[in-house]
């Protein structure tokens, strides 16, 4: 049901009819879905006299958008339209391929993951385009931009093909939400974004880069930043560029993850009000004492996937913490003074570290934290540390050999308390043990 729900919602699975043009499609109310037939060319829907606001061609075969595709489709009525045509093979697109879009109708349309080497001129017909996706094209041209990029909210793009900067992204001049996918530089020009200076998310994923460009520091409404795939990283120099008089104090969200760090960056430089910060799979092993300011800001701190062999001191600093991230790392001990300090803590994640050991005091602080992971950790019992957190509800220690024995008795203090898990030693699960057994300790 969640799959299905999931599906529906991102337009995959769409109940329906099999459509009287094509009993390979489903046709439902002003939706029709042709994805995952394996097409090799676009359905005639010059039968279909009904209005489609959603048109589902994405994951098949097409090498090719014909004249008129759509035309009988649309209605004057729509406030929006979506056309799918991601993951095929196209590589053409008619110049009247979507002839008959109204003009006072938001247009997105999605072309990412085909053959196109050039970004097709038929989207200069479509006057109300609000969104468009043409990552993982082999571009080479992205002329048409001239024309529709000042309408465009919504902008994604692969720039591998391409040997010099692309000043036609400067006609973005009403982007929110950009993309830029394999930019093949070491560095950009401080200006190379400069009239698209609406944005309030950037994506910049799998480039050459060698730092974060401070071509972002034009983007004073940023609030979100993801700089993800990026493996080219100079490790001598700072990740972020200061920006010079002020600081990005908007941007909330900033993802950092795969992008092969041995230390932790400079983030706060740049971005001192970060609420959520995500540096997941990473090589960080340790966090300077420079990087990391004392703050109340950031709430949120994904670290999982790293080679960290301790939960870092200097995490500390980050007072306002609530939920603190940091499985599939090296951590074997966790120490008293290790989450010192972290009053408002809700959520521990350590699943997948090889831990042994965790001091008695070593949540002597954590007086709100209700949700602790730790499964697949070498723990043999349950930590008496738990024994003093009042508002914990939740702990899942699935994978771990856990003894269901008389050690597990200092868990009475805070019971109930769900348990995810089994006994080393039965199949019995740890919950049960506790119901049945720990009674008699």
């Amino acid at each position: 049901l969640l799959i299905a729900c999931s599906q529906l919602a991102e337009g995959f699975l769409i109940a329906g009819d099999a459509c009287s043009f094509d009993n390979k499609c489903t046709c439902s109310i002003n939706r029709i879905d042709c994805s995952y037939r394996y097409l090799t060319a676009v359905s005639d829907f010059s039968s279909y006299h009904k209005q489609a606001d959603y048109i589902g061609l994405n994951f098949n075969f097409i090498t090719s958008v014909p004249a008129n595709a759509f035309v009988t489709l649309f209605s004057a009525s729509s406030r929006r339209i979506l056309i799918r045509l991601d993951n095929n093979r196209i590589n053409s697109v008619d110049v009247d391929a979507f002839k008959g879009i109204p003009t006072n109708v938001s247009v997105d349309i999605y072309l990412n993951n085909n053959n196109l080497q050039t970004i097709p001129s038929a989207l200069e017909k479509i006057g109300g385009l609000s969104s468009l996706y043409v990552q993982n094209n082999p571009l080479t041209n992205i002329d048409v931009l001239s024309i529709v990029g000042p309408s465009l909210s919504v902008f994604s793009v692969s720039l591998s093909k391409f040997r010099s900067w692309p000043t036609q992204l400067q006609n973005l001049t009403r982007v929110v939400h950009l993309t830029l996918d394999q930019i093949p530089f070491k560095n950009i020009d401080s200006n190379a974004l400069k009239s698209v200076d609406s944005l309030t998310s950037l994506t910049i994923s799998n480039s050459k880069l060698e730092q974060v460009p401070d071509a972002i520091c034009l983007m004073k409404d940023m609030q979100l930043f993801y700089f993800n795939g990026n493996k080219n990283l100079n490790q001598t120099k700072q990740l972020l560029v200061p920006c010079s008089g002020y600081a990005m104090n908007y941007v909330s969200f900033v993802d950092l993850s795969d992008n092969d760090l041995v230390t932790f960056p400079n983030v706060f430089d740049v971005f001192p009000s970060v609420k959520r910060l995500q540096l997941i799979d990473n090589d960080i092993h340790y966090i300077d004492a420079d990087m990391l300011p004392h703050s109340t800001m950031v709430e949120r701190l994904y670290m999982a996937g790293n080679r960290l062999k301790r939960i870092p001191g200097e995490i500390t600093k980050l007072s306002g913490l609530r939920q603190l991230y940091l499985s599939h790392n090296d951590i074997s001990t966790i120490e008293e003074c290790d989450m010192a300090g972290l009053r408002f803590l809700e959520l521990l994640d350590l699943n997948n570290n090889p831990i042994e050991y965790v001091s008695k005091s070593a949540l002597k602080d954590a007086h709100i934290l209700n949700r602790v992971e730790l499964g697949g950790t070498n723990l043999r019992t349950i930590p008496e540390a738990f024994s003093s957190l009042a508002k914990i509800s939740y702990l899942n220690v699935t994978g771990s050999p856990i003894e269901c024995d008389c050690s597990l008795k200092s868990l009475r203090s805070v019971l109930p308390l769900d348990v995810q898990g089994t006994c080393a030693s039965s199949s019995q699960t740890i919950n049960d043990f506790i119901a049945s057994s720990l009674s008699v300790c």
